[in-house]
């Protein structure tokens, strides 16, 4: 009979693989940065947040990441050239007129979700400033890798978001724009030429692009963990990606992972009123609604 194999794994940390590289201490606070060659593979970065208390330093958070401090999000040349390709007149796709997306947003509305029915709930998240008229839509958890911004521009300014929920599940996310009427819905297209959002960390965030676009990696890192990690049982929040006026907001994308359509509002003289994530728990929503009181 053969031995049994011990069901372990390498530490997540090796004081022989791991080398301090900095040190900051400023009073009761410190951080801690090294380099680690995990399993004598990959290099991974830590940074250790810790503070003092009763005279004794405890660990109050660690980062990691797979870049050095200081890395950029995007690179700043790319980055110019993304928002070169963005315009206040750029064309919409046709519309799809078969869209009942005002009816994600129906306070009150009986619906189906996962066969139980459950009234819609809609929670104002509060505002953001998009101050480079410029919008992306990403997985906070995933923005490194996809980021690119929403083709049509919008007018600077500051704009209310809120977010639609059945139960403990969201239904869509919304940035208002106007309090014109809806009269048409176009599909909200990014650069890539798609108006998807490919979601891997369960959560969906449109930011100021031009803000997120001069972040480095470990800030997007340790803000997913802020404000999405930290905070799961919340509807959604709004948040400042530079430190001034609250230029995103983030929520959970209804049931997790996948890809989740954008989408225009658009008022009768072609100004847009709002941007929409349907995250598709409704996608059979006028079979699967149910009347009020039934």
């Amino acid at each position: 009979m053969r031995d049994a194999l011990p069901l372990s794994t390498d530490p997540g940390h090796d004081p022989s693989a791991e080398a301090i590289t900095e040190v900051d201490v400023t009073g009761d606070r410190a951080w801690v940065r090294s380099v680690s060659q995990e399993h004598r593979r990959s290099t991974k970065f830590y940074e250790y947040r810790l503070t003092r208390t009763d005279g004794e330093w405890r660990i109050s958070r660690i980062l990691k990441s797979s870049v050095p401090p200081g890395t950029p999000l995007i690179d700043r040349a790319k980055a110019d050239r993304l928002l070169g390709a963005t315009r206040v007149d750029a064309l919409l796709s046709p519309s799809e007129s078969n869209l009942r997306i005002v009816n994600l947003f129906t306070e009150g509305q009986q619906v189906m979700v996962i066969d139980e029915p459950a009234p819609l709930k809609v929670t104002w998240l509060g505002e953001i400033t998009c101050a480079s008229g410029v919008l992306a839509v990403a997985d906070l958890g995933w923005v490194e890798f996809e980021h690119a911004p929403l083709i049509r521009r919008i007018p600077a300014g500051t704009y209310p978001v809120d977010v639609a929920a059945a139960g403990d599940t969201n239904v869509a996310l919304r940035l208002r724009l106007s309090d014109a009427p809806t009269v048409s819905w176009h599909p909200a297209d990014n650069t890539d030429g798609t108006h998807m959002v490919e979601v891997e960390a369960g959560n969906v965030a449109i930011v100021d692009f031009g803000s997120i676009s001069t972040c480095e990696v470990q800030h997007v890192e340790e803000l997913y963990e802020q404000v999405v990690v930290d905070r799961q049982d919340t509807p959604g929040t709004v948040f400042s990606l530079t430190d001034a006026s609250p230029d995103a907001v983030v929520v959970t994308s209804g049931y997790g992972d996948g890809s989740y359509p954008c989408y225009w509002g658009v008022a009768v003289d072609g100004s847009l009123t709002e941007l929409v994530v349907d995250f598709l728990v409704l996608a059979d929503e006028r079979e699967r609604t149910v009347s009020l009181g039934r």
